[in-house]
């Protein structure tokens, strides 16, 4: 059943939590139905004067990301009482798509098509971890900090996009304290478990996570009952990814090394960096990874036009979810730190090149 919100139709909900998602409608300049994804706030949270305007105030930064590999946000508003940003509709899979589908095909990505993946992502991240104010041209320091695979999705036309700045942080940030989720917590730095201030470093190792995923369909470390993912980020050196796929070149082990570092100064200084080596790394092989390789992939995986962009969260009950956003705007002070920086069987390999 569709409804109306302002000039947008929404068509039906991709997903639900205390951002929705809706699949929608709106009338482009041609009088074309153009297609996107609504983002809005439920009802009862926006309630929540304070919580409200921290949705606005995320939804405003990310849309001051005018990059090729961030999903765009076009609008950011108020229309019938609801909280709401309007961003692209990508038509392709997101990683978690994708690395479910490698592994119900047995197959193995080409370590190039992987590196090229998150070379295109560490574009986008690199793009916002610099920006600045328009106006005083001070840093705007943002980050991330919800780096996952389903964050990344890989679009039709070859290019892997980043979504989601800010707005994933608001959905993950107290949801985990009610329903943690191991499959989440894998990608947190260890700054973060140790509760220190992060900066952009942080959004650098959960890439590495990401990287390491999907060249080896495994995580960097294993859990066990007498270990949890605290202690294994931690403690425990990361798994080496040689062992779950022995052919691993050795540059690309160190760079997983380097990107995996506990200990951040280590680790790449930023995805520029991070970038620069994974582009290295692509040339000394000779393989010639273009878009359309991704784009074969995107269309593989997700080959139909009516998909959906992520998948859903864990939901919980309205009640516990509003006493847990009052609780963490009051850690937060009202202000936007939870999206800034702080102070301070033989599988199958899918080729890199095509004829």
């Amino acid at each position: 059943m569709t409804s109306q919100l302002g000039p947008y139709t929404r068509i039906r909900l991709l997903f639900g939590g205390i951002i929705e998602d809706h699949l929608s409608q709106v009338a482009g300049p041609s009088g074309r139905e153009k297609t996107l994804v609504l983002q809005c706030l439920r009802s009862d949270m926006a309630e929540n004067v304070g919580f409200a305007e921290m949705f606005l105030d995320t939804a405003r930064h990310a849309a001051l990301l005018d990059h090729p590999n961030i999903v765009k946000v076009f609008d950011v508003g108020v229309a019938d009482g609801t909280y709401f940003l309007a961003r692209e509709h990508i038509e392709g899979p997101n990683l978690r798509e994708v690395l479910k589908y490698m592994a119900a095909q047995r197959m193995t990505l080409a370590a190039t098509l992987c590196a090229r993946i998150i070379s295109q992502v560490c574009e986008g991240l690199a793009f916002a971890h610099d920006l600045a104010d328009s106006e005083t041209g001070e840093p705007l320091r943002l980050i991330h900090r919800c780096v996952r695979p389903y964050n990344i999705l890989l679009s039709h036309q070859g290019k892997a996009m980043m979504v989601d700045f800010g707005v994933d942080e608001l959905r993950s940030r107290f949801t985990p304290r009610m329903i943690p989720l191991v499959h989440d917590e894998v990608y947190n730095a260890p700054e973060v478990m140790s509760r220190t201030p992060v900066d952009r470093r942080m959004d650098v190792y959960s890439l590495g996570v990401v990287l390491y995923e999907l060249l080896t369909q495994r995580r960097p470390f294993e859990v066990t009952p007498e270990r949890s993912v605290m202690q294994a980020i931690l403690t425990e050196p990361m798994i080496p990814a040689e062992r779950h796929r022995p052919d691993l070149p050795d540059a690309l082990l160190a760079i997983l090394a380097r990107a995996l570092a506990k200990d951040r100064n280590e680790r790449y200084p930023d995805c520029h960096a991070f970038k620069a080596d994974l582009e290295r790394f692509i040339r000394s092989t000779g393989e010639s990874v273009k878009p359309k390789h991704v784009a074969q992939l995107a269309q593989q995986v997700s080959p139909t036009s009516d998909r959906l962009e992520a998948q859903p969260r864990p939901s919980v009950t309205r009640g516990r979810v509003l006493a847990a956003a009052v609780g963490l705007l009051v850690l937060l002070g009202g202000g936007l730190l939870l999206w800034r920086m702080g102070a301070a069987p033989e599988p199958q390999q899918a080729p890199a090149s095509t004829p």
